[in-house]
């Protein structure tokens, strides 16, 4: 009897395990792009984390012998949507770590659900409580103290334009959100993220080609980052995380990504000595805040 309850708890606490895998090293992921940008350029690092990924996410769907496969039409679907979500998103986010923070970063992409409930709120007409759109009308100040010098926006700033750049990748994640919202009734999430891997790698190579001559040999550093990223945040991070939402719920699992930023904050400050400024330091609460009202607000199905 004893025996059983020992391994019912550990049934309970391993989803949370998982959580915490997929939080550290979503949060980690930003610190490991700025490392790997001193050695490769930024589309470069995408592409290549992507060729990474795509070996395990292969096994991954092999093991799991999904019988129901996208047709050459959904495969093309996918792949449009695979160059809003991976390609353009990594070229725009790892463009402006060149020019922001990795804190920064990490704090506007956390906005992501709130921009993806504000555009079903628009084009989809979702409807939502008052208090849903106050916390995004909350949220959305959150992320102009973020990317502001101050609470000025001066377009001439290097952080500033950093970003942009970094608030343009959050967009066509948005799109990409919104455009898989049909695929993802016909397929599972391991289907869909590989084939979308699979067919980023050849979607990156007009951003790529031109940054070949920039390559530098890897030193250590550059190829263990290179490997985090691919392996643990696209493949081993996201494993972890279905597994979560498969036994935690939708809901729980999206609540603690919230922690993410928090993450890339506190490392950021003890790997790279990046400090945040009075105005980012209010923005983080602010969207930390909206996002948990957002989560908690919504109805979990």
């Amino acid at each position: 009897m004893s025996h059983k309850n020992q391994t019912s708890k550990k049934i309970n606490i391993l989803p949370f395990i998982c959580l915490a895998i997929s939080v550290i090293v979503w949060g980690m992921s930003f610190i490991s792009t700025k490392v790997v940008l001193k050695t490769l350029p930024p589309s470069s690092i995408a592409f290549l984390r992507q060729i990474i990924a795509f070996a395990p996410l292969s096994v991954a769907l092999a093991i799991s012998k999904s019988k129901h496969l996208p047709g050459i039409n959904d495969v093309m679907k996918i792949a449009f949507s695979g160059f809003f979500g991976i390609v353009l998103y990594f070229v725009f986010e790892n463009n402006g770590l060149i020019h922001t923070s990795a804190s920064s970063a990490s704090m506007i992409v956390s906005t992501v659900p709130v921009f993806t409930l504000l555009a079903e709120l628009i084009f989809l007409k979702k409807k939502a409580s008052i208090k849903i759109w106050l916390a995004v009308a909350a949220s959305i100040a959150g992320v102009y103290f973020v990317i502001s010098e101050n609470g000025r926006i001066d377009l001439f700033s290097t952080s500033v334009y950093g970003n942009i750049l970094v608030l343009a990748a959050m967009i066509c994640w948005v799109a990409y959100t919104i455009i898989s919202r049909n695929l993802s009734k016909k397929y599972s999430s391991l289907v869909i993220t590989t084939y979308q891997t699979g067919c980023s790698i050849f979607l990156f190579l007009p951003f790529v080609i031109h940054e070949f001559p920039n390559w530098q040999k890897p030193n250590s550093l550059t190829i263990f980052n290179l490997l985090f990223l691919g392996l643990c945040c696209s493949a081993l991070a996201y494993v972890c995380f279905l597994y979560a939402i498969s036994k935690a719920g939708a809901s729980t699992s999206s609540a603690y990504l919230n922690l993410v930023p928090v993450v890339s904050v506190v490392s950021a400050y003890f790997i790279l000595g990046e400090k945040l400024t009075l105005f980012q330091s209010m923005g983080m609460v602010i969207i930390l805040v909206s996002l948990f009202l957002i989560t908690y607000q919504q109805p979990s199905g």
